[in-house]
């Protein structure tokens, strides 16, 4: 088995693929926007992937929009390895935080 945490897979059409299977993982997707007369591409959705200490992993998704003072975040996901005696556990917390 790949010691790898977490896997990612993109497909941007005819513009290319990705898949990677890594131990961290920082993923923004922005889409155009107009701001201030002048188009940019703002990052609405980051996702960022982590292995604690503990062997928790965690993945959160926040989202960001330009006129707010802070990010939320919108789902914080964690899983607990497996031991001997339990299953690995799956954790979904959907409450939003500021960040």
């Amino acid at each position: 088995m790949n010691d790898r945490k977490f896997e990612v897979r993109c497909n941007a059409n005819a513009d290319g693929q990705l898949h990677v299977l890594t131990n961290s993982l920082s993923i923004r997707a922005g889409q155009a926007i107009r701001r201030n007369g002048t188009e940019e591409i703002w990052d609405s959705v980051l996702i960022f992937c982590q292995a604690g200490a503990d062997g928790v992993l965690t993945t959160r998704v926040v989202v960001c929009h330009p006129d707010w003072d802070q990010d939320l975040q919108i789902a914080c996901i964690q899983s607990t390895p497996p031991s001997p005696d339990q299953p690995s556990a799956l954790d979904i917390n959907l409450t939003p935080v500021r960040i």
